[in-house]
Formats: C-alpha cells, structure tokens, sequence
C-alpha cells in the first residue's frame, strides 16, 4: 500500500453514504500485503481523519485481520491514532482471529464467504496480480 492509496480508501470512508446506527466494518490485510513505503505519521494522520467518520458517530465497529506481523503492527498504529473516547470501536486480531472478528462484528454467518474470498485474494496476489479491494 502506497501513501495515497491509503488516502483514497479513507477518503471513501469518509465519504460512506449508508448513514445507519451500529454499522460494522472488516478490513482484512492478506499475507502478501506490503506497506514498506508507509510511514507511521501517514497511518496516525489516516487514523486521526477516521475519527470523524460516520462509522464513529454511530457506535459503528471496525475489526481488522491482519494475516501478518506487520500488517498486525501497522494496523494497531492505525487503532491508536483512531481511539476517542471508547477504544472498543476498534479492534486489531492476527493469526487465527478471522473468526473472533467475525464473532464480534456479529457476522458469523459471512465467515466461509469472507474466507473464500481470502483466499482468492492472495491466490492472486502470489501470481503477482495487482491489489484487490473488495467491497
């Protein structure tokens, strides 16, 4: 991930139209993911702009799965720039933790789904296709 990709996702976070009550969101970072050319003040100022979201704003939930130890790292900056007030909106799992996340989220029932579609994502990541972001 490259600094302004990461600027465009939040953006389009901020920008989320579905405006509910206890929205929940999982954001996996596969194996293969790479964030050599991010540095720690572009993750805190991602994190310190999703404090404004909607997903804050309405006890929404945020899980990220992080397939490695530096996916793992990056993504507790990431929680850490985030936290406000209540640092249960947010909450960082690795290794096996695709299944608490589920659980926590609420969203048991999209585990396979959501595994399926994993490993599709880094099945064609080690083909060396381009990153994908699914929706």
């Amino acid at each position: 991930m490259k600094p302004h990709e990461l600027e465009s996702f939040v953006d389009e976070l901020l920008l989320d139209k579905y405006d509910n009550e206890g929205k929940v969101r999982l954001a996996i970072l596969s194996e293969g993911a790479s964030a050599s050319l991010l540095r720690y003040q572009t993750i805190c100022a991602a994190g310190k702009r999703m404090r404004q979201g909607r997903l804050r704003q309405h006890r929404g939930k945020l899980a990220i799965f992080a397939r490695s130890r530096v996916g793992f790292g990056l993504a507790k900056m990431y929680q850490m720039a985030t936290e406000k007030i209540d640092p249960s909106e947010v909450r960082v799992l690795h290794g096996d933790g695709l299944e608490s996340a589920t659980q926590w989220l609420g969203i048991s029932d999209l585990s396979e789904n959501i595994q399926q579609l994993l490993e599709a994502v880094e099945q064609s990541a080690a083909k060396g296709l381009s990153i994908q972001v699914v929706h």
